[in-house]
Protein backbone atom coordinates (compact mmCIF):
# COMPACT_ATOMS: atom_id res chain seq x y z
CA UNK A 1 0.00 0.00 0.00
CA UNK A 2 0.99 3.51 -0.49
CA UNK A 3 1.26 4.89 2.63
CA UNK A 4 2.91 8.76 2.94
CA UNK A 5 1.87 11.59 5.35
CA UNK A 6 -1.60 10.45 5.14
CA UNK A 7 -3.30 8.67 2.77
CA UNK A 8 -5.22 10.88 0.74
CA UNK A 9 -7.48 13.82 0.78
CA UNK A 10 -10.74 14.12 2.73
CA UNK A 11 -12.74 16.48 0.59
CA UNK A 12 -16.00 17.54 1.96
CA UNK A 13 -18.92 18.87 0.23
CA UNK A 14 -18.71 22.58 1.75
CA UNK A 15 -15.88 24.91 0.85
CA UNK A 16 -16.53 27.17 3.92
CA UNK A 17 -14.87 24.87 6.29
CA UNK A 18 -13.32 26.05 9.28
CA UNK A 19 -9.53 25.58 9.70
CA UNK A 20 -7.33 23.80 12.03
CA UNK A 21 -8.95 24.85 15.42
CA UNK A 22 -6.96 27.43 17.66
CA UNK A 23 -6.92 26.68 21.41
CA UNK A 24 -4.27 27.02 23.58
CA UNK A 25 -1.69 24.37 22.74
CA UNK A 26 -1.02 21.54 24.77
CA UNK A 27 2.31 20.95 25.71
CA UNK A 28 3.63 17.53 24.65
CA UNK A 29 4.25 15.71 27.81
CA UNK A 30 5.62 12.18 27.73
CA UNK A 31 4.93 10.53 11.41
CA UNK A 32 1.69 5.70 11.96
CA UNK A 33 -0.39 5.05 16.31
CA UNK A 34 -4.16 4.61 20.86
CA UNK A 35 -8.76 4.98 26.21
CA UNK A 36 -12.16 5.44 26.25
CA UNK A 37 -12.72 5.39 29.85
CA UNK A 38 -14.01 9.40 28.32
CA UNK A 39 -14.44 12.10 31.24
CA UNK A 40 -18.03 13.60 31.54
CA UNK A 41 -16.34 16.88 29.30
CA UNK A 42 -16.19 14.52 26.48
CA UNK A 43 -18.18 11.53 26.22
CA UNK A 44 -17.31 9.08 23.40
CA UNK A 45 -19.11 5.67 22.96
CA UNK A 46 -16.56 2.62 22.82
CA UNK A 47 -17.45 -0.52 22.09
CA UNK A 48 -16.05 -2.13 24.95
CA UNK A 49 -13.90 -0.73 27.56
CA UNK A 50 -10.67 0.30 26.77
CA UNK A 51 -7.32 0.34 28.84
CA UNK A 52 -4.59 2.51 27.09
CA UNK A 53 -1.36 0.31 26.29
CA UNK A 54 1.53 0.31 29.10
CA UNK A 55 3.72 3.31 28.12
CA UNK A 56 7.31 2.21 27.43
CA UNK A 57 10.29 4.42 28.10
CA UNK A 58 11.92 6.58 26.04
CA UNK A 59 15.39 6.76 24.95
CA UNK A 60 17.77 9.93 24.58
CA UNK A 61 17.60 9.49 21.05
CA UNK A 62 13.89 8.85 21.06
CA UNK A 63 11.83 11.47 18.88
CA UNK A 64 9.67 13.50 20.93
CA UNK A 65 5.92 13.65 20.57
CA UNK A 66 4.12 16.52 18.68
CA UNK A 67 1.86 19.17 20.30
CA UNK A 68 -1.65 18.96 19.81
CA UNK A 69 -4.97 21.30 20.54
CA UNK A 70 -8.69 20.85 20.48
CA UNK A 71 -10.90 23.53 20.36
CA UNK A 72 -13.87 21.50 21.63
CA UNK A 73 -14.69 17.67 22.76
CA UNK A 74 -16.12 15.06 20.93
CA UNK A 75 -19.55 14.32 21.07
CA UNK A 76 -20.83 10.55 21.43
CA UNK A 77 -21.50 8.72 18.31
CA UNK A 78 -19.49 11.35 15.89
CA UNK A 79 -17.97 10.91 12.73
CA UNK A 80 -14.86 11.59 12.10
CA UNK A 81 -12.01 12.14 9.98
CA UNK A 82 -7.95 12.29 9.81
CA UNK A 83 -7.71 15.35 6.90
CA UNK A 84 -5.26 18.07 6.16
CA UNK A 85 -7.47 21.03 4.72
CA UNK A 86 -6.50 23.29 2.13
CA UNK A 87 -4.15 25.78 2.74
CA UNK A 88 -3.00 24.52 5.87
CA UNK A 89 -0.25 21.77 6.93
CA UNK A 90 -2.20 20.62 9.90
CA UNK A 91 -3.53 17.33 10.50
CA UNK A 92 -7.47 18.21 11.48
CA UNK A 93 -9.86 16.11 13.50
CA UNK A 94 -12.74 16.46 11.69
CA UNK A 95 -16.35 15.91 12.95
CA UNK A 96 -18.20 14.92 10.06
CA UNK A 97 -21.51 13.66 11.33
CA UNK A 98 -23.09 17.16 9.63
CA UNK A 99 -21.24 17.25 6.34
CA UNK A 100 -23.42 20.81 5.96
CA UNK A 101 -21.26 21.59 9.06
CA UNK A 102 -18.06 19.66 9.52
CA UNK A 103 -16.45 21.01 12.53
CA UNK A 104 -12.66 21.15 13.34
CA UNK A 105 -12.09 19.38 17.04
CA UNK A 106 -8.37 18.78 17.17
CA UNK A 107 -5.67 19.45 15.39
CA UNK A 108 -1.85 18.44 14.97
CA UNK A 109 1.41 20.48 14.36
CA UNK A 110 3.18 18.66 11.70
CA UNK A 111 6.68 19.65 10.39
CA UNK A 112 8.77 18.39 7.45
CA UNK A 113 11.70 20.29 7.28
CA UNK A 114 14.39 21.23 10.33
CA UNK A 115 12.14 19.24 12.93
CA UNK A 116 12.67 17.94 16.19
CA UNK A 117 10.33 15.35 15.18
CA UNK A 118 9.12 14.72 12.09
CA UNK A 119 5.75 13.77 11.71
CA UNK A 120 2.89 13.05 13.06
CA UNK A 121 2.70 9.92 10.19
CA UNK A 122 0.53 7.38 9.66
CA UNK A 123 -2.12 8.27 12.08
CA UNK A 124 -4.74 6.27 13.05
CA UNK A 125 -8.20 5.97 15.31
CA UNK A 126 -7.91 3.14 18.00
CA UNK A 127 -11.27 4.27 19.57
CA UNK A 128 -13.12 8.21 18.90
CA UNK A 129 -11.19 9.92 21.38
CA UNK A 130 -7.34 8.32 20.73
CA UNK A 131 -5.17 8.60 18.05
CA UNK A 132 -2.01 7.09 17.36
CA UNK A 133 1.10 8.29 14.98
CA UNK A 134 4.57 7.68 14.07
CA UNK A 135 7.16 10.60 14.59
CA UNK A 136 10.62 10.13 13.56
CA UNK A 137 14.42 11.70 14.28
CA UNK A 138 16.46 13.57 11.87
CA UNK A 139 18.84 10.73 12.52
CA UNK A 140 15.85 7.99 11.86
CA UNK A 141 14.95 6.72 15.47
CA UNK A 142 11.01 6.29 15.33
CA UNK A 143 8.65 6.19 17.99
CA UNK A 144 4.56 5.85 17.92
CA UNK A 145 2.44 7.95 20.13
CA UNK A 146 -1.43 7.35 21.30
CA UNK A 147 -2.77 10.90 22.12
CA UNK A 148 -5.98 10.91 24.14
CA UNK A 149 -7.89 13.81 22.78
CA UNK A 150 -10.07 13.88 25.97
CA UNK A 151 -7.36 14.46 28.86
CA UNK A 152 -5.02 15.86 26.28
CA UNK A 153 -2.40 13.41 27.07
CA UNK A 154 0.46 11.21 25.37
CA UNK A 155 2.01 7.98 25.91
CA UNK A 156 4.58 6.61 24.21
CA UNK A 157 3.88 3.03 22.71
CA UNK A 158 7.05 1.88 20.83
CA UNK A 159 10.33 3.13 20.12
CA UNK A 160 12.68 1.67 17.65
CA UNK A 161 16.26 2.81 16.17
CA UNK A 162 17.46 4.12 12.54
CA UNK A 163 17.70 0.97 10.98
CA UNK A 164 14.39 -0.63 11.42
CA UNK A 165 11.47 -1.46 8.59
CA UNK A 166 7.59 -1.47 7.90
CA UNK A 167 7.14 0.39 11.04
CA UNK A 168 4.50 1.81 9.44
CA UNK A 169 2.65 -1.22 9.06
CA UNK A 170 -0.13 -1.71 11.53
CA UNK A 171 -3.19 -1.94 13.56
CA UNK A 172 -5.31 -1.72 16.34
CA UNK A 173 -8.11 -4.27 17.02
CA UNK A 174 -11.57 -3.57 16.85
CA UNK A 175 -11.71 -2.59 21.02
CA UNK A 176 -8.39 -0.82 20.51
CA UNK A 177 -7.02 -3.00 23.24
CA UNK A 178 -4.82 -4.88 20.74
CA UNK A 179 -2.16 -3.93 18.39
CA UNK A 180 -0.46 -5.37 15.28
CA UNK A 181 2.64 -4.32 14.02
CA UNK A 182 6.09 -5.59 11.57
CA UNK A 183 8.98 -5.19 12.54
CA UNK A 184 12.22 -5.69 10.23
CA UNK A 185 12.26 -9.56 11.00
CA UNK A 186 9.28 -10.04 12.84
CA UNK A 187 5.13 -10.02 12.92
CA UNK A 188 4.06 -9.22 16.07
CA UNK A 189 1.00 -8.39 18.58
CA UNK A 190 0.56 -6.79 21.48
CA UNK A 191 -2.14 -6.89 23.99
CA UNK A 192 -2.68 -6.85 28.16
CA UNK A 193 -1.30 -10.44 28.32
CA UNK A 194 1.97 -9.05 26.57
CA UNK A 195 3.66 -8.31 23.26
CA UNK A 196 4.23 -11.62 21.02
CA UNK A 197 6.08 -12.76 18.04
CA UNK A 198 3.55 -14.28 15.08
CA UNK A 199 6.09 -14.99 12.37
CA UNK A 200 9.76 -16.33 13.79
CA UNK A 201 12.20 -14.18 13.83
CA UNK A 202 14.88 -13.96 10.72
CA UNK A 203 11.63 -14.56 8.30
CA UNK A 204 13.66 -12.21 5.58
CA UNK A 205 9.70 -10.61 4.74
CA UNK A 206 11.73 -8.73 1.75
CA UNK A 207 11.66 -5.37 0.78
CA UNK A 208 13.85 -4.89 -2.19
CA UNK A 209 11.89 -5.20 -5.63
CA UNK A 210 8.60 -3.33 -4.10
CA UNK A 211 5.45 -2.96 -7.17
CA UNK A 212 3.02 -0.87 -5.20
CA UNK A 213 0.49 -2.04 -8.10
CA UNK A 214 0.71 -5.69 -6.94
CA UNK A 215 2.69 -5.51 -3.61
CA UNK A 216 0.86 -5.47 -0.30
CA UNK A 217 1.87 -4.50 3.34
CA UNK A 218 -0.55 -5.11 5.54
CA UNK A 219 -1.75 -6.38 8.66
CA UNK A 220 -5.33 -6.10 10.53
CA UNK A 221 -8.06 -7.94 12.85
CA UNK A 222 -11.24 -8.74 11.52
CA UNK A 223 -14.03 -6.78 12.11
CA UNK A 224 -15.24 -9.63 15.30
CA UNK A 225 -11.51 -9.25 16.47
CA UNK A 226 -11.27 -12.81 16.57
CA UNK A 227 -8.49 -13.17 13.53
CA UNK A 228 -5.43 -11.39 12.33
CA UNK A 229 -4.01 -11.30 9.21
CA UNK A 230 -0.99 -10.48 7.52
CA UNK A 231 -0.32 -9.47 3.38
CA UNK A 232 3.03 -9.34 2.54
CA UNK A 233 4.13 -10.62 -0.49
CA UNK A 234 6.84 -8.54 -1.69
CA UNK A 235 9.73 -11.30 -2.71
CA UNK A 236 7.72 -13.93 -2.05
CA UNK A 237 10.65 -16.55 -2.91
CA UNK A 238 12.90 -14.26 -0.93
CA UNK A 239 10.88 -15.48 2.16
CA UNK A 240 12.14 -18.56 3.37
CA UNK A 241 9.57 -19.62 5.62
CA UNK A 242 6.76 -19.93 2.18
CA UNK A 243 3.74 -18.59 2.95
CA UNK A 244 3.57 -14.46 3.49
CA UNK A 245 -0.27 -14.11 3.48
CA UNK A 246 -1.51 -15.72 6.65
CA UNK A 247 -4.54 -15.66 9.19
CA UNK A 248 -4.15 -16.45 12.63
CA UNK A 249 -6.92 -17.32 15.01
CA UNK A 250 -6.46 -14.26 17.91
CA UNK A 251 -7.44 -16.60 20.99
CA UNK A 252 -4.75 -19.10 20.79
CA UNK A 253 -2.43 -18.04 17.94
CA UNK A 254 -3.29 -20.69 15.61
CA UNK A 255 -2.19 -20.67 11.87
CA UNK A 256 -6.16 -21.24 9.99
CA UNK A 257 -5.31 -20.25 6.20
CA UNK A 258 -1.97 -19.42 4.35
CA UNK A 259 -0.61 -19.01 0.75
CA UNK A 260 2.04 -17.90 -0.97
CA UNK A 261 0.35 -15.81 -3.93
CA UNK A 262 -1.96 -13.41 -1.92
CA UNK A 263 -2.30 -9.85 -1.71
CA UNK A 264 -3.80 -6.21 -1.75
CA UNK A 265 -5.79 -7.70 1.41
CA UNK A 266 -8.41 -6.08 3.53
CA UNK A 267 -11.25 -7.12 6.27
CA UNK A 268 -15.00 -6.29 4.97
CA UNK A 269 -18.67 -7.99 5.62
CA UNK A 270 -19.61 -5.93 8.42
CA UNK A 271 -19.58 -8.53 10.98
CA UNK A 272 -17.42 -11.73 11.23
CA UNK A 273 -14.56 -12.46 9.76
CA UNK A 274 -14.54 -12.39 5.29
CA UNK A 275 -10.80 -11.36 3.97
CA UNK A 276 -10.99 -10.22 0.41
CA UNK A 277 -7.54 -10.45 -1.67
CA UNK A 278 -5.91 -10.69 -4.69
CA UNK A 279 -4.68 -13.44 -6.47
CA UNK A 280 -3.45 -13.54 -10.58
CA UNK A 281 -7.72 -15.13 -11.50
CA UNK A 282 -9.36 -12.01 -9.61
CA UNK A 283 -10.65 -11.31 -6.23
CA UNK A 284 -11.10 -14.24 -3.64
CA UNK A 285 -12.93 -13.77 -0.23
CA UNK A 286 -12.07 -16.26 2.56
CA UNK A 287 -13.68 -16.73 5.87
CA UNK A 288 -13.48 -19.64 8.54
CA UNK A 289 -16.49 -21.64 7.74
CA UNK A 290 -16.41 -21.63 3.82
CA UNK A 291 -12.77 -21.23 3.41
CA UNK A 292 -11.04 -19.48 0.45
CA UNK A 293 -12.92 -18.94 -2.97
CA UNK A 294 -13.05 -17.04 -6.26
CA UNK A 295 -15.59 -13.94 -5.91
CA UNK A 296 -14.70 -11.31 -9.00
CA UNK A 297 -12.39 -12.89 -11.70
CA UNK A 298 -9.96 -10.88 -13.27
CA UNK A 299 -10.48 -7.93 -10.63
CA UNK A 300 -7.07 -6.81 -9.87
CA UNK A 301 -7.69 -4.04 -7.20
CA UNK A 302 -4.90 -2.09 -5.33
CA UNK A 303 -5.47 -0.19 -2.07
CA UNK A 304 -8.76 -1.48 -1.13
CA UNK A 305 -10.32 0.43 1.79
CA UNK A 306 -13.83 -1.13 3.27
CA UNK A 307 -17.01 1.30 4.30
CA UNK A 308 -17.69 1.69 8.00
CA UNK A 309 -20.78 -0.87 7.45
CA UNK A 310 -18.56 -2.98 5.65
CA UNK A 311 -21.09 -3.63 2.55
CA UNK A 312 -18.65 -1.77 0.07
CA UNK A 313 -15.12 -1.84 -0.64
CA UNK A 314 -13.68 0.87 -2.82
CA UNK A 315 -10.43 0.30 -4.33
CA UNK A 316 -7.80 1.71 -7.74
CA UNK A 317 -7.23 -0.19 -10.43
CA UNK A 318 -3.83 0.80 -12.56
CA UNK A 319 -3.93 1.05 -17.00
CA UNK A 320 -1.02 0.20 -18.87
CA UNK A 321 0.30 3.89 -18.84
CA UNK A 322 0.41 4.02 -15.18
CA UNK A 323 -3.03 6.10 -14.15
CA UNK A 324 -4.91 4.93 -11.26
CA UNK A 325 -8.58 4.77 -11.39
CA UNK A 326 -11.42 4.22 -8.56
CA UNK A 327 -14.17 1.63 -8.23
CA UNK A 328 -15.89 -0.24 -5.95
CA UNK A 329 -17.49 -3.36 -5.06
CA UNK A 330 -21.52 -3.96 -3.59
CA UNK A 331 -21.28 -6.66 -1.07
CA UNK A 332 -24.56 -7.39 -1.44
CA UNK A 333 -24.61 -7.34 -4.94
CA UNK A 334 -25.13 -11.45 -6.23
CA UNK A 335 -22.53 -11.97 -7.36
CA UNK A 336 -20.32 -9.33 -6.62
CA UNK A 337 -19.13 -7.19 -9.61
CA UNK A 338 -16.35 -4.44 -10.18
CA UNK A 339 -18.44 -1.14 -10.15
CA UNK A 340 -16.51 1.76 -11.83
CA UNK A 341 -16.89 4.74 -10.22
CA UNK A 342 -14.49 7.23 -12.49
CA UNK A 343 -13.57 7.56 -15.98
CA UNK A 344 -10.58 9.84 -15.06
CA UNK A 345 -7.39 9.26 -13.23
CA UNK A 346 -7.96 9.21 -9.49
CA UNK A 347 -5.69 8.39 -5.98
CA UNK A 348 -6.59 7.85 -2.49
CA UNK A 349 -9.82 6.59 -2.41
CA UNK A 350 -10.95 6.45 1.27
CA UNK A 351 -14.96 6.33 2.79
CA UNK A 352 -16.10 9.18 4.55
CA UNK A 353 -19.24 7.54 5.48
CA UNK A 354 -20.83 4.00 3.89
CA UNK A 355 -21.87 6.15 1.01
CA UNK A 356 -19.99 8.71 0.09
CA UNK A 357 -16.07 8.35 -1.27
CA UNK A 358 -13.15 10.94 -1.26
CA UNK A 359 -10.49 10.55 -3.54
CA UNK A 360 -7.97 13.01 -5.33
CA UNK A 361 -7.16 13.89 -8.95
CA UNK A 362 -4.14 12.10 -11.11
CA UNK A 363 -2.46 13.79 -13.67
CA UNK A 364 -2.58 11.61 -17.04
CA UNK A 365 0.44 9.71 -17.75
CA UNK A 366 2.12 10.91 -21.15
CA UNK A 367 5.38 11.15 -23.20
CA UNK A 368 5.92 14.56 -20.54
CA UNK A 369 4.35 12.83 -17.36
CA UNK A 370 6.55 10.69 -15.60
CA UNK A 371 4.41 8.14 -14.02
CA UNK A 372 7.40 5.57 -13.04
CA UNK A 373 7.95 3.91 -9.35
CA UNK A 374 11.52 5.17 -8.67
CA UNK A 375 14.24 6.65 -6.77
CA UNK A 376 13.37 10.01 -8.65
CA UNK A 377 9.42 9.53 -8.87
CA UNK A 378 7.00 8.20 -7.05
CA UNK A 379 3.68 7.64 -9.87
CA UNK A 380 1.46 9.85 -11.46
CA UNK A 381 1.73 13.26 -9.92
CA UNK A 382 -1.64 14.78 -8.28
CA UNK A 383 -3.20 18.00 -9.88
CA UNK A 384 -4.32 19.17 -6.15
CA UNK A 385 -7.92 18.79 -6.99
CA UNK A 386 -9.67 16.65 -4.64
CA UNK A 387 -13.34 15.07 -5.04
CA UNK A 388 -16.24 13.65 -3.07
CA UNK A 389 -18.46 10.87 -4.84
CA UNK A 390 -22.13 10.24 -3.53
CA UNK A 391 -22.62 6.32 -4.22
CA UNK A 392 -26.35 7.12 -4.22
CA UNK A 393 -26.71 9.84 -6.20
CA UNK A 394 -23.79 9.91 -8.43
CA UNK A 395 -22.88 13.77 -7.37
CA UNK A 396 -19.73 14.46 -7.83
CA UNK A 397 -18.31 17.60 -5.20
CA UNK A 398 -15.42 19.59 -5.07
CA UNK A 399 -13.60 19.67 -1.41
CA UNK A 400 -11.66 21.78 0.73
CA UNK A 401 -9.64 18.48 2.11
CA UNK A 402 -6.48 17.54 0.43
CA UNK A 403 -5.71 14.24 2.35
CA UNK A 404 -7.00 11.88 4.45
CA UNK A 405 -5.97 9.85 6.82
CA UNK A 406 -7.71 7.57 8.74
CA UNK A 407 -11.68 7.84 9.26
CA UNK A 408 -14.65 6.85 12.37
CA UNK A 409 -16.18 4.75 12.71
CA UNK A 410 -13.79 1.76 12.09
CA UNK A 411 -15.23 -1.27 10.43
CA UNK A 412 -16.20 -3.83 13.79
CA UNK A 413 -16.20 -1.17 16.05
CA UNK A 414 -19.37 -0.17 15.96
Amino acid sequence: MRKGVLVAGLLLLVACGSAAPTARQTPATTPVAISSSSPTSSPVASPSPFVAPTPVAPEPSTPKPVAFSCSSTIPAGAQLAIVILRGSTDVVVRDITNLAKPVSRCAFKHCEQFCESYGPDNLRFVTASHISYIVRSVDGDGAMYLADLSSRKTLLVRKWGPHESYFWVYAWSPDGNSLTYLTSTEWRIRSAVGDAALSPSGSGLGYYGYDPSTDGFMVGFSPDGQYVAIDQSTLVAANTKGAVFKVLRVSDRKLVYSRTDGSMATWAGGTGAHLFFRIGSGLQEWDPIAGAKQVVPGLAWIDPVPSADGQRIAYLTIDAKGNHFAGQVRLTDQPLRSISLSRLPRQGVAFLDPTLVWYAEESLCSASVNCAYGETSSGPPLTGRTYVHDLVTGIISSSVETAVGDVWPHLGSQ
